[in-house]
């Protein structure tokens, strides 16, 4: 897969998560192009091993969430992706 497909199925990606990641944003408070990264990071990751890939976004959502808690009080830092 070349780079520009990989920047579009990212796009796509990010575009349908739009709504999950503003909400998870202001809900940890956390700042949405941190968000963003850390949500593409892990759905990618998820989506490698998924089976039923319909459920990516509640896994990823619910991943994410749990991450960026962990981040505010300080047991891990954010992931981010290169």
């Amino acid at each position: 897969m070349s780079r520009m497909d990989d920047s579009l199925k990212d796009a796509r990606i990010l575009s349908q998560a739009q709504r999950g990641i503003e909400l998870l944003a202001s809900e940890t408070d956390t700042d949405i192009t941190v968000v963003r990264e850390v949500y593409l990071c892990e759905y990618k990751r998820l989506a490698a091993a998924a089976h039923i890939k319909s459920y990516l976004p509640l896994v990823t959502n619910n991943k994410v969430r749990g991450i960026l808690e962990q981040a505010h009080a300080g047991k891990i830092r954010v992931p981010r992706s290169r």
